[in-house]
């Protein structure tokens, strides 16, 4: 982020090709996600509406969008005041039920978490796209599998949202 990277990781998303903008949106999740500080510098360059409008470009491919939307639920579960939009959501939740390819499931699973424990303010947008069901289907995935951590991280974004645990079968 140091030496303008953010502003450049910006204008490749904005104005590079189509390669160079998944790239960029990738690299800006990235840093979102492992540097907290980060997403003021993403916010204040204008980074917003350049990762919005790649989430909708027609040209994007898949990767790009999605890469995109990651990025922005991790700003939005960083800055209060910001929203993920209804495209960013239905887009990561509908990595949920894709099989893994590329840890794309995964880094949707990780950026919806974040997002729905950061706030309950989002309750009723996750209710509207569906967000709050595939939440529980979740839990109930990883829980019959045995994944334990995300099973509980799967719970305490549920509870955040206003939404009872899931009721999980114990063995005998």
């Amino acid at each position: 982020a140091a030496a303008g990277g953010v502003e450049v990781l910006i204008a490749l998303a904005r104005d590079g090709t189509e390669i160079q903008k998944g790239g960029a949106a990738l690299a800006l999740s990235n840093m979102i996600e492992a540097a907290p500080g980060t997403h003021e510098g993403v916010v204040e360059a204008g980074g917003v509406a350049v990762l919005s409008s790649l989430t909708q470009e027609a040209s994007a491919s898949d990767d790009c969008k999605l890469a995109a939307a990651i990025a922005l639920v991790y700003l939005a579960s960083s800055c209060p005041d910001l929203a993920a939009d209804d495209t960013c959501l239905s887009l990561l939740l509908s990595r949920l039920d894709q099989p893994e390819e590329d840890g794309w499931r995964r880094d949707s699973i990780n950026a919806l978490l974040a997002l729905a424990t950061s706030s309950s303010a989002c309750a009723e947008q996750w209710h509207r796209v569906g967000g709050v069901a595939a939440l529980q289907a979740l839990a109930r995935e990883t829980a019959e599998e045995g994944v334990e951590r995300q099973a509980e991280r799967c719970d305490e974004a549920l509870v955040s949202l206003g939404v009872r645990r899931v009721r999980r079968r114990t063995a005998a």
